[in-house]
């Protein structure tokens, strides 16, 4: 993938701001694929420089697709080697799967390489994404002994309506995957018939990429179960992103492909200071380090959402440390990425304390198979004691703060029971996340059985559900769904208190590996905080705000 230079990112911010904030007279004027390339996309001398370099060094014209900001090659290693300067090897992992990738000096002409932002799928290496963790049951310890959340425990907590297929306008909410992760459409099935939910499976159409059944993994099955738990009226989709790519490769695929989910969730990611992970001189020898990547990709979320498109962030399962240093070594905090891009919506996670499980009428998952399905109790942060993660929060390292979030964070930052970590620790004046949160342990899913997990993994899928029910009254008023939530969001929580609930009890100071006593972080506090955001949703009073407003 080449990516090539931009313009007028000026002229883009300021049509995005327009559209999307609400109360702008030109909120939701969403533009085509078409309508954001002829802003942003390079002169066409610049891009056909780049191609012809291509196709003079070896590469047919067949295997290159435009996509006017960037080109999508595919072509032999040799021909590769040739075009950069560098020599290819084939790295094999531990559980035997191998890739090839450039190790050592590599270039492109200065005449090309001026008209290059990044390359991505050279060097680069797959990144360890935030996977579903199950939950550990001590031994002997009977099923009805262990709360589980099941979709009518988020029914009831967040007063979420009962959804109906064909009673609402067509909306349609996803999931992405990356390296592999597949999903059975049977342990779908058999989900919806333990936890007495209508199925929505799906099609054909509505799969991107290659999903073998064959292969299911945890995650997978966890996202795919979550987005239809609360949300039957919608469509579902199923996206992997193929091959070994990252985040560009993605951004740029799911921008230029004309049908796509109204929402999607996301629930990987890395520290955004180590996007350019194994070898950071090598990376920046093609013009780019992890700062310019995270940049890169945040221009094309931009683009995203001015489609009026929604995309929900897994906000971290390390805490405000981050996983890349899980024992609290360094002496600052490491946000992780995408979660801090201010183009998407992050997702922390809860949990319930002083569980209650007296639902009427039990699925079958809580009567025949035994476990304590929740109805009730205090919402607080994930802790590492019950999950074994904490939840990701902070603030950008390489994002300003944009105005939508400017007085909740001040707010937060100037409340003298937020006991922020030391100054040094983290920029205050960037853009802070995650935005809301939902109920991200000890939730029951089906993989080849039922089982408990846990994750901002489980909270982001939820959130695209209730993203997705929202569409569907707003498109009712509009005739255009939400697109980026963000601005709505912090907008409406001013604006109806209740319309959040409002996390205060937590902290995401420990990592996935335990509490080390040099590990720091933040608080949940009254409003806003970089634990859990606003909180969870209360989805009536959502629903009702927006008949009343929109």
């Amino acid at each position: 993938m080449i990516a090539l230079k931009q313009r007028n990112l000026d002229a883009l911010d300021a049509l995005f701001w327009a559209v999307v904030t609400p109360g702008s007279p030109r909120y939701q004027e969403y533009k085509t694929i078409d309508e954001i390339l002829d802003i942003v996309a390079p002169e066409s001398s610049c891009h056909d420089t780049v191609k012809e370099w291509l196709h003079r060094n070896g590469v047919h014209r067949h295997q290159v697709k435009s996509t006017r900001d960037a080109l999508e090659v595919k072509t032999s290693v040799a021909v590769a080697e040739k075009l950069f300067n560098t020599q290819f090897h084939v790295f094999r992992h531990a559980d035997k799967k191998s890739i090839v990738r450039a190790w050592g000096p590599m270039s492109m002409p200065k005449r090309v390489a001026a008209f290059v932002d990044l390359v991505e799928g050279l060097s680069t290496f797959p990144i360890p994404h935030f996977s579903a963790k199950l939950t550990k049951i001590p031994e002997n310890t009977p099923k009805d002994g262990t709360p589980v959340v099941i979709p009518q425990t988020m029914n009831q907590m967040y007063s979420i309506p009962a959804q109906s297929n064909g009673a609402h306008p067509e909306t349609s909410v996803g999931v992405i995957e990356f390296q592999g992760q597949c999903y059975a459409p049977s342990d779908s099935v058999a989900y919806a018939q333990q936890v007495n939910i209508q199925e929505t499976p799906i099609t054909a159409a509505h799969t991107i990429g290659p999903n073998d059944p064959t292969n299911p993994q945890l995650e997978a099955a966890l996202d795919v179960e979550m987005i239809a738990t609360m949300d039957d009226a919608a469509v579902a989709w199923f996206w992997l992103e193929d091959g070994q790519g990252w985040l560009y490769q993605y951004v740029n695929h799911y921008f230029n492909t004309p049908t796509v989910p109204q929402v999607v969730s996301i629930s990987y990611g890395w520290s955004e200071s180590d996007q350019c992970d194994i070898d950071p001189d090598e990376c920046q020898q093609l013009g780019v380090d992890s700062t310019g990547y995270v940049v890169r990709v945040n221009a094309e979320f931009q683009k995203i959402a001015l489609r009026g498109l929604t995309v929900l962030v897994a906000s971290g399962d390390s805490g405000a440390n981050g996983r890349t240093d899980p024992d609290c070594e360094l002496p600052y905090l490491k946000p992780d990425y995408p979660a801090a891009c201010p183009y998407i919506t992050s997702v922390g996670a809860t949990q319930v304390n002083n569980p209650v499980t007296n639902l009427k009428n039990p699925p079958p998952a809580c009567n025949g198979q035994g476990w304590g399905c929740i109805s009730g109790g205090t919402e607080v942060a994930v802790s590492y004691d019950q999950a074994m993660f904490a939840s990701g929060g902070g603030f950008s390292n390489v994002a300003p703060m944009p105005s939508y979030q400017t007085a909740a964070v001040q707010a937060y930052l100037s409340n003298p029971n937020a006991q922020l970590p030391p100054a040094s620790y983290f920029n205050a004046t960037s853009r802070a996340y995650p935005d809301v949160a939902a109920l991200g342990s000890n939730v029951l899913i089906y993989q080849g059985g039922l089982e408990p997990v846990g994750g901002t993994s489980c909270s982001a899928p939820e959130w695209a559900a209730v993203a997705a029910i929202l569409n569907q009254a707003v498109i009712k008023k509009t005739g255009q769904p939400l697109g980026f939530l963000n601005p709505w969001i912090y907008q409406t929580a001013a604006a109806c208190p209740n319309c959040f609930q409002d996390i205060t009890v937590g902290d995401n100071i420990c990592t996935e590996d335990g509490c080390s006593p040099s590990c720091k972080g933040f608080k949940c506090t009254k409003g806003w905080d970089p634990v859990t955001g606003f909180g969870s949703p209360n989805v009536q009073a959502l629903l009702k705000y927006i008949g009343e407003t929109m």
